[in-house]
């Protein structure tokens, strides 16, 4: 049977109290996430901690706060705060969501959760022992052209899942010291961009494929540069890629018996065509002037105010089954 994720949250917060947030680190993604956090309903940003006390001060001032921090366990003291967002290098993300959640809050780390299946199921513990809310920041899951697409599935409208297609990839200028190259920092295009197509083929499947066949290539460092990857499964096929040597099409695509569904940059986007046989059906459009990180945040306000520990949509099921299909890929490379 095709697993499909609920299509909506059904439950919504009538007069919620917004839920203060504190962010990890002020690098690009930490920019984008406080940006769209001025379009969320629920949420607002309270404070920002940094290791350079300069850095926390200029990002605090860019989005009008007036609370920043020269080192993470001043952030995690704050009182105030209820929940952290981690924006930090993904080698840090253990060590940082662990301090968070045993700080008592709520936290959402950037995606991948970890570096490796294991952290994810010591950091899965912490968050169990804490009682606190952990989820990972696969915001892909939370956009409205994907959950249009999950409507879609639902309703029929291309058949029986056949297939799943799924590419993500760019030039990345080559820095054997920046966090997409250097080993130290878990640099690498699977754990940076190739986790998106594989989120999309779980979204679709939420099984463990039969087989899966991969090759590729890696970078002077040893990190992976690029690969190609399938996973086999009874019923149906996922053929995916990334790669930061090259652009490559940045489209998704879920294929039935009857049609298909096209997603143009899958994991940030705003539109899905649906298509059966050669003929276009339907054109979804949601377009927005932001990045999109505002749909997981009112998400994660929701389930903090219902006193959940985990997204009904992004459970820590699913970020351990995607470090062990990371995991998988990248031990045929």
């Amino acid at each position: 049977m095709l697993a499909i994720l609920p299509f909506f949250y059904t439950i919504k917060l009538k007069g919620l109290k917004q839920v203060k947030w504190g962010i990890v680190g002020t690098g690009k993604i930490a920019h984008k996430f406080a940006s769209d956090l001025k379009a969320s309903r629920y949420g607002v940003l309270h404070a920002v901690g940094s290791r350079n006390l300069a850095s926390a001060k200029s990002f605090a001032h860019s989005y009008h706060c007036d609370t920043y921090y020269e080192n993470y366990q001043a952030l995690f003291a704050d009182g105030e705060l209820e929940a952290i967002y981690v924006a930090t290098p993904h080698n840090h993300h253990f060590e940082n969501a662990s301090a968070a959640l045993k700080a008592g809050k709520a936290v959402l780390c950037e995606k991948p959760l970890t570096v490796n299946s294991e952290e994810c199921r010591k950091l899965m513990s912490v968050a169990r022992e804490s009682g606190q809310y952990l989820m990972e920041g696969m915001w892909t899951y939370f956009l409205p052209s994907i959950l249009k697409t999950q409507e879609w599935i639902r309703e029929g409208k291309i058949g029986r899942i056949t297939q799943v297609k799924a590419d993500f990839g760019f030039k990345a200028a080559f820095d054997p010291l920046g966090r997409l190259f250097n080993p130290e920092l878990a640099g690498g295009a699977m754990l940076d961009i190739g986790i998106y197509p594989i989120a999309l083929s779980w979204l679709i499947t939420q099984k463990m494929p039969k087989k899966i066949q991969a090759a590729g290539s890696r970078a002077s460092t040893g990190v992976d540069l690029e690969s190609s990857f399938i996973f086999e499964y009874e019923d149906l096929l996922a053929t995916m890629g990334c790669s930061l040597r090259c652009q490559l099409s940045n489209t998704g695509y879920v294929i039935g018996t009857d049609g298909y569904v096209e997603i143009p940059n899958f994991w940030m986007s705003d539109e899905a065509i649906l298509y059966q046989g050669k003929e276009k059906k339907d054109h979804f459009k949601a377009p927005r002037k932001t990045n999109g990180y505002e749909y997981e945040i009112d998400a994660a306000c929701e389930d903090i105010r219902m006193g959940k520990l985990q997204s009904n949509l992004m459970p820590l099921s699913h970020s351990l089954a995607l470090q062990q299909h990371m995991e998988m890929v990248l031990k045929l490379l």
